[in-house]
């Protein structure tokens, strides 16, 4: 399971419900639904898209940045293998290229990051583990001359802000995110970047990359429906982490601020899930990432995650391995 998700029989997504991949846990919003709707009826797959300025001007507006500062990108990680090889702390992201890996600090129910080195990619919120970077520390590590790639892929939904506003400030600072996981849109592919680097990337990459329906819908879409969905679903995400939070579990919690939750359970994450599996479930196991153990699983947060949780608390009830 590189990256989670649902695989695809017979040319359809299997039916299971999957709690391996980060989504809004509010889903697609309807006012996406309609643009895509509508970009069908009017045949816009029958054209090339046009200028990426307009979907320029719409990420300039929802997270208030300069439009010169902006990427526009077949989804975040096609900036990625543009950029050079750096310091990662680790667990991260896979796909990241990497010069050194350092294990952050795992604390009795948290993972502590700190940057350190000359040149650092992360995400933030840290994926797998739902930890952060807080933004003094951003700050610092900047004004000391590192140069941070900094993925915010699942900020919109989560319980941190943005850095993006340091962008303006500091040359060395490139923010890298997407719509993919905050709008539930994985298929859609619209990845961007903010920083004085942006230029520099987009020259580097074909110029059609964003195609005819993505981009009608992020052509049309309007900006004040976007940052009131975000503001919506980080609401909801803080709703989900205090339910989660009242059901009762067998096994370690770490904590999180994002739309995710790092465990470890007494049995490997990769039996869990054959088990899971067969009564219509799964969660992300451990494999590429650098620092977790086999007993460690990510688990996105939705409406029934406290169902799931019910499911494996009876797995591990009903196994004979022991906690730790």
């Amino acid at each position: 399971m590189k990256h989670g998700g649902v695989e695809w029989v017979n040319g359809k997504p299997e039916n299971i419900n999957d709690f391996s991949v980060n989504l809004n846990p509010l889903g697609t919003p309807e006012f996406i639904k309609e643009l895509v709707y509508d970009a069908v009826r009017n045949s816009v797959y029958s054209y090339y898209p046009g200028s990426l300025r307009p979907i320029k001007e719409l990420i300039s507006e929802v997270y208030n940045v300069d439009v010169g500062l902006i990427g526009v990108f077949n989804g975040s990680s096609e900036v990625f293998p543009l950029l050079p090889p750096c310091d990662v702390p680790e667990p991260n992201f896979s796909e990241y290229k990497r010069r050194r890996s350092y294990l952050a600090k795992e604390g009795s129910d948290e993972f502590i990051y700190h940057l350190e080195g000359d040149c650092v990619i992360t995400s933030n919120p840290v994926n797998p583990t739902g930890s952060y970077i807080k933004k003094e520390d951003v700050t610092s590590f900047l004004e000391r001359g590192g140069k941070l790639f900094l993925d915010e892929s699942f900020v919109d939904i989560s319980l941190i802000e943005s850095s993006t506003s340091l962008a303006e400030e500091f040359k060395n600072v490139l923010i890298i995110s997407s719509f993919t996981k905050s709008l539930a849109i994985p298929g859609l592919r619209l990845g961007f970047t903010i920083g004085s680097l942006s230029e520099e990337l987009e020259r580097r990459v074909q110029p059609w990359r964003v195609n005819s329906i993505t981009y009608y819908v992020f052509s049309n879409v309007s900006p004040k429906d976007i940052k009131g969905f975000f503001k919506k679903s980080k609401e909801y995400v803080k709703e989900l982490h205090e339910l989660l939070d009242k059901v009762p579990s067998r096994y370690k919690k770490y904590k999180s601020v994002a739309p995710f939750v790092l465990f470890e359970f007494p049995i490997h994450v990769v039996e869990l899930n054959k088990e899971l599996r067969r009564r219509g479930f799964q969660i992300r196991d451990p494999e590429g990432f650098i620092g977790l153990r086999p007993t460690h699983g990510r688990v996105s947060l939705k409406g029934d995650i406290n169902t799931l949780i019910e499911i494996i608390n009876e797995i591990i009830w009903n196994s004979n391995d022991k906690l730790y």
